[in-house]
């Protein structure tokens, strides 16, 4: 077989011979032969893949603007280079639906998007999806790139590469790292108890109150916030981007029942290999193994009693599973209505070079697995990411107009959804690009850019320029005076969200793998500061990670000692686990 170099040569040779038969003939005069025809033909269809390589290259490069609220521009731009390349697919791949699709309730099979997932088309859900696959895949390439540091499970994963292939334990590797990230990155929201109950899996109709669904995966990114489900799924559309499926695993409901809102949710189920690994959302840990360091999985789970007994915490935590719970355990498959879609079967089949990213899934590839690792699984699309969806549709279309709910919305996440220094920051820690360089600012300079000073926001209600460089820009069809109570707002959300960038900047630093940078910004920049109180859990989780990545595993236990967190449960079996791996031989802090 040819080398790499001998296939580049012929091909270079053969390319040239072809130019050089096709000049021979057009000067000798004449009729043009047939293998001009073909010269010609050659280059018909060069300039026809080109003119389709161009369409989806101008297509990527406008996603990042759907981030913004005023998108207006940027999505008739992406549309229009979409659709031109769909209209230009003469021969597509063939495609069939998946059977998966009719365990999604019909209410949601006839939602707007939903009705389009046999067409060949885009539209703006279609391109919110692709910008979130997009962001999945950039932050993939360099958090993969970097150590894992969670030193619960390091000594573990060392110990599975000899007992798993190489694709196999490079899949865990990555889950873990993904898994972790996800944890370190978002804060949850909820109390502490809300760990000894299971919430049911949400359904139709729509509530601005409902957990799981409220934000898109790539939101929850922006935001950094989201409920533990919210979260859950982040680190499920991350592992996607990889090439990795995870699944919602759901119990029946105490009376047995097995439609989809009448399910409990449980925890993330990964399959790699020949087993399933158990991740709890609520605890922000992987399950822990009862018998030792590592996972548990789902098979220990439903053999090994101890697994969820040693979930519970006593006098503190209780766990709302039982081994008996897992006679009927469904597996919901965590992937986005449009990746079981006729139009991103195709598109990721077109993509090359830098666009090459995964857009689909194979659904009953995957159920066919799933079934084998676990005959007992009932497998099903989760309707979540439909309803996610759904709901994101509604959002949009509500803030359109001022209302309580429009002013609630910005006060909390304007200035990730609009062109502001910190979203730019947000984006470009995304991809990774921290440190400034002579062309442009990385994301430490740019979270750093976003302390905007108090005269600044004063001038801000009547100064163009400082308008412009804010983001706070006059819409052509907006009255005078919706535009100034838009002003107003920004003064509102730019005072209160200037202590947003402590915990920014403590993650780009844990990132960065710089501990003692990321704590003093945690300690003397964010704890210690009136004001930044809805970051504190967060914070002191953060701290007690960056404490154990410098050795110091007795001020990371009180940090995870922090009671007003909805991980409050995982902290002390976090700390439990601590302690055990420091001095087996001594009682856990936590009584087991």
């Amino acid at each position: 077989m040819p080398s790499i170099s001998e296939r580049r040569v012929a091909g270079s040779l053969g390319k040239f011979l072809l130019i050089a038969f096709a000049y021979a003939t057009m000067v000798s005069g004449g009729c043009v032969d047939s293998n001009q025809r073909d010269f010609e033909t050659i280059q018909a269809g060069s300039t026809v893949s080109k003119e389709k390589r161009d369409s989806l290259r101008q297509a990527f490069h406008y996603l990042p603007q759907l981030i913004r609220l005023d998108r207006t521009a940027a999505m008739q731009e992406i549309n229009y280079q979409l659709n031109a390349w769909s209209k230009s697919v003469s021969d597509p791949p063939e495609w069939k639906p998946s059977g998966l699709l009719d365990s999604v309730p019909a209410s949601l099979r006839t939602v707007n998007f939903s009705e389009r997932l046999t067409k060949l088309e885009f539209g703006e859900p279609e391109c919110e999806y692709m910008l979130q696959c997009q962001m999945m895949k950039q932050i993939g390439q360099w958090v993969l790139e970097r150590p894992y540091h969670d030193k619960l499970f390091q000594g573990w994963l060392e110990e599975q590469k000899a007992k798993l292939g190489d694709d196999d334990w490079a899949k865990l590797t990555t889950t873990l790292k993904l898994f972790d990230w996800s944890v370190c990155n978002v804060a949850t929201e909820g109390s502490p108890e809300d760990v000894e109950r299971l919430i049911n899996n949400p359904d139709l109709p729509l509530s601005d109150s409902a957990p799981v669904y409220r934000q898109l995966p790539w939101q929850t990114l922006m935001f950094a916030r989201g409920d533990a489900w919210e979260r859950a799924r982040l680190f499920t559309q991350l592992c996607f981007a990889q090439g990795i499926d995870a699944v919602a695993l759901a119990i029946p409901s105490l009376t047995g029942a097995t439609e989809n809102a009448a399910l409990r949710l449980w925890c993330v189920g990964v399959p790699i290999g020949n087993e399933i690994y158990l991740f709890e959302p609520r605890w922000g840990l992987p399950f822990p193994n009862p018998n030792g360091p590592g996972i548990a999985t789902l098979a220990q789970a439903k053999s090994d009693p101890n697994v969820l007994r040693r979930a519970k915490l006593p006098g503190r935590f209780d766990y709302p599973v039982e081994s008996k719970d897992l006679k009927s355990v469904i597996a919901l498959v965590d992937v986005e209505p449009f990746a079981v879609g006729r139009t991103m079967f195709t598109l990721e089949r077109s993509l090359t070079g830098e666009n090459r990213q995964r857009l689909s899934v194979d659904a009953d590839a995957f159920e066919s697995r799933l079934t084998q690792l676990d005959p007992q699984l009932q497998v099903r699309l989760w309707n979540a990411p439909w309803l996610a969806h759904a709901y994101n549709l509604s959002v949009r279309t509500r803030l359109d107009d001022m209302s309580p709910f429009s002013i609630q919305y910005m006060e909390r996440f304007g200035i990730f959804v609009t062109d502001t220094p910190i979203s730019r920051a947000r984006i470009l820690h995304f991809k990774g690009q921290f440190e400034s360089s002579i062309e442009a600012a990385g994301a430490l300079r740019t979270y750093m850019d976003f302390r905007v000073d108090e005269e600044t926001l004063r001038e801000l209600q009547y100064d163009r320029e400082i308008q412009k460089s804010l983001g706070v820009v006059k819409r052509p069809t907006e009255t005078m005076e919706a535009f100034q109570a838009r002003v107003q707002m920004a003064q509102l959300f730019f005072r209160r969200s200037k202590f947003d960038i402590g915990i920014f900047l403590a993650m780009a630093n844990m990132d960065l793998n710089k501990p003692e940078t990321a704590i003093d910004w945690l300690t003397k920049r964010l704890l210690d500061l009136k004001g930044t109180e809805r970051w504190h859990a967060q914070a002191h989780y953060l701290l007690g990670r960056n404490m154990e990545q410098i050795g110091d595993t007795a001020g990371a236990i009180e940090q995870y000692k922090y009671e007003a967190t909805p991980q409050a449960a995982g902290n002390r079996i976090r700390i439990r686990r601590l302690e055990s791996r420091s001095n087996p031989t001594s009682t856990p802090e936590v009584n087991e």
